[in-house]
């Protein structure tokens, strides 16, 4: 199975995830990043999953997990992780 990259700000978003729910449930924060994770090796496997974000960018798309988005798109043989964030964001101005 393909790997994704992350870009670095799509890891400062899984370290920020990690900790923003790990100030209640400590146990649930991995678990989630772990459903976060799982969901991008999906991805990786099948780069054309995903709505299409035209406002975003060349081939970026979108795929969520609980109220988390993950932007991502292709790039070369794998797929780049873009950004993992909540869906409540305003999304452009990341």
């Amino acid at each position: 199975m393909k790997k994704p990259l992350y870009t670095t700000a799509a890891q400062e978003d899984l370290i920020a995830i990690l900790h923003y729910i790990s100030r209640d449930k400590p146990n649930a924060a991995v678990s989630w990043v772990e459903k976060i994770e799982d969901k991008c090796l999906l991805i990786a496997s099948q780069p054309e999953m995903g709505e299409l974000q035209s406002k975003l960018g060349s081939d970026v798309r979108c795929n969520f997990v609980g109220r988390y988005v993950i932007f991502h798109r292709r790039h070369e043989d794998t797929v780049e992780i873009l950004r993992v964030v909540p869906g409540d964001r305003k999304i452009t101005k990341l």
